[in-house]
């Protein structure tokens, strides 16, 4: 049974991490907004962590994207 993890600095965004096969895991992380990132390896901590930077990466990027207009800059 997969154990949700939050971490403050991505308040809307939860992780769990749950063994789909011996030994290997799928960790998944989703926000209120529908959003989400997915890892697969065989260290469920990590790949959480990995989750966890991609959804940091995430949300830096909507940041930029999205200026006074609201529209998206390239």
């Amino acid at each position: 049974m997969p154990m949700t993890r939050t971490f403050p600095e991505l308040p809307d965004w939860s992780f769990d991490a749950d063994e789909v096969s011996a030994g290997v895991y799928r960790a998944f992380g989703r926000d209120r907004a529908g959003r989400n990132v997915e890892a697969t390896g065989i260290d469920p901590d990590a790949l959480i962590e990995k989750c966890k930077q991609a959804a940091l990466q995430m949300m830096a990027d909507a940041k930029k994207s999205s200026g006074p207009s609201g529209g998206i800059h390239r």
